[in-house]
């Protein structure tokens, strides 16, 4: 028992060390992505830490909401998992619980940012923003809680994704796993239009300075990054190792898998940002309706 608690303490704390070192690399490659698309020179590897440690350097006060905003992202990162199924607080895990805390670590800096605007012309351009943020969580919210509603009908006994991950080695449920790869779409294409843009994060916090606005740069970072794992874990299930995996399974799933996965997402939602073929909403809709139909045909069957 002790054995086993020490060893998920210590990949639960490996993990968001990893996290926390990968995600403003992640925000680097949106912007190459980004700007490559749109016919621009792309930023240097490192770009955001730098620009993260350039702000840390000046002095300035942080305050509180900043701070509780920060913590409520590190408690998701304890959750989700990135290679392993041990984890210490795995009941996080449930798409609705992670998507609560990242949403909250949000609200935090919403909640300063009219009242931090430089000029009235910056303050009405944010809450017109804030305005379309609501229609975003007016989607986003039941999409997560859609999410959880099918892993728990689909596989019953399974009520979070590590519940999902060790319960579909004893119950093949490939229903479930194709009707998740389409709610797991649908919440992307739903986070890509605000929650996931580094240029509209920026515009959030034009009122912070110094060390504050670091912290804001850098807490976005962590949140972009839990967002794109909880996709990733929705799509592909099988990167992730489960309690019988070897060490060496579990490296190779933790060093090459992991960030594989979430290259190839960061390049997809930054290529969609760009483009823009259909409109995310209205696709989102379909992509959930399409997931609904076929956990249901699937469970029907059996």
């Amino acid at each position: 028992m002790i054995a086993a608690f020490l060893l998920a303490l210590l990949i639960t704390v490996a993990q968001m060390v990893t996290i926390a070192l990968l995600a403003p690399f992640l925000t680097d490659l949106e912007c190459l992505t980004g700007n490559l698309l749109a016919g621009r020179s792309g930023v240097l590897p490192g770009w955001r830490w730098r620009q993260i440690r350039a702000g840390w350097r000046k002095r300035g006060a942080i305050p509180a909401l900043s701070r509780l905003s920060l913590c409520s992202v590190l408690l998701a990162m304890t959750g989700i998992p990135l290679a392993s199924t041990r984890l210490l607080f795995g009941f996080l895990s449930e798409p609705l619980a992670c998507g609560v805390l990242l949403i909250l670590a949000s609200g935090c800096l919403w909640a300063q940012t009219v009242n931090a605007a430089p000029t009235p012309m910056i303050a009405l351009r944010l809450r017109a923003a804030l305005g379309r943020l609501g229609h975003d969580l007016m989607f986003l919210v039941p999409l997560l809680a859609l999410t959880g509603t099918l892993i728990t009908v689909g596989l019953p006994g399974a009520g979070t994704l590590l519940g999902l991950l060790q319960q579909r080695l004893l119950q093949p449920a490939p229903a479930l796993m194709g009707g998740l790869v389409f709610m797991a779409a649908a919440i992307l294409l739903i986070l890509n239009r605000r929650f996931l843009s580094q240029s509209w994060n920026e515009d959030l916090i034009a009122g912070a300075q110094g060390r504050h606005r670091s912290l804001m740069r850098y807490r976005h970072d962590l949140s972009v990054c839990c967002w794109y794992l909880l996709v990733a874990d929705l799509v592909w299930p099988d990167s992730l190792a489960t309690s019988n995996a070897t060490i060496g399974h579990l490296a190779l799933l933790w060093c090459v898998a992991a960030p594989l996965k979430l290259t190839l997402l960061v390049c997809l939602a930054a290529a969609w940002r760009a483009i823009r073929p259909l409109p995310s909403g209205r696709l989102a809709l379909v992509l959930s309706g399409a997931a609904i139909l076929l956990v249901l045909a699937g469970r029907l069957s059996t």
